[in-house]
C-alpha cells in the first residue's frame, strides 16, 4: 500500500511538472526584427499563444477550449479582422523552439501579448488556466475576456 501511495504522488508531481511552465509575468520589450507579428501604429494586435507538450493532460485541453470559447463568444469580429490571432504551439516541435524559448514555455502555457507601436506587453495566463479552465470555466473566460479587451485599447 505504501508503494502505491509513493507511485501515485510521484506520478502527480511528474504530471504537474510536465504540464506547467514558468509563470512569471513578462514585461514590455522591443520586438526583434524576426518576430512574425506585423506591427501597426494605428491599432494594437493581440496574440494569444497556447503552448503544450505532445502528450496533453485534460487541463491543457481545457485551457485551449476555454481560450477558443472566449474568442468565439466575444471577439469574432476582431479575429476576422486579424486584430486578434490565436496560435496553438507544441513545444516538442523543433519549429516552435524559438518562440517557446522567448516565452520560457517548457510545457503548457497561455500568454496574451499586445503588439503596438513597436512594443509588446505580455500577460501570462498559465496559472489562471490551471486554476480555473476545468473547474470554473466561466471565471477563466471572463478573466481572459477582460485582458484581451484591455489590450485592444
Amino acid at each position: 500500500m505504501k508503494t502505491i501511495k509513493i507511485l501515485f504522488f510521484s506520478s502527480l508531481v511528474v504530471l504537474f511538472a510536465a504540464c506547467n511552465s514558468n509563470s512569471n509575468n513578462l514585461s514590455s520589450s522591443k520586438l526583434n526584427s524576426k518576430d512574425t507579428v506585423q506591427m501597426s501604429s494605428k491599432q494594437p494586435i493581440v496574440m494569444i499563444y497556447n503552448f503544450h507538450l505532445t502528450n496533453r493532460c485534460p487541463t491543457c485541453r481545457a485551457i485551449e477550449a476555454a481560450a477558443r470559447k472566449t474568442l468565439d463568444t466575444y471577439f469574432k469580429t476582431e479575429v476576422k479582422e486579424g486584430r486578434i490571432k490565436f496560435s496553438v504551439l507544441n513545444v516538442d516541435d523543433k519549429t516552435n523552439a524559438k518562440i517557446s524559448e522567448k516565452y520560457q514555455a517548457a510545457g503548457s502555457g497561455l500568454f496574451v501579448t499586445r503588439f503596438f507601436q513597436g512594443k509588446e506587453l505580455t500577460k501570462d495566463f498559465t496559472e489562471d488556466g490551471f486554476s480555473y479552465a476545468r473547474n470554473d470555466e466561466a471565471k477563466f473566460v471572463e478573466m481572459l475576456k477582460l485582458q484581451i479587451t484591455e489590450y485592444l485599447k
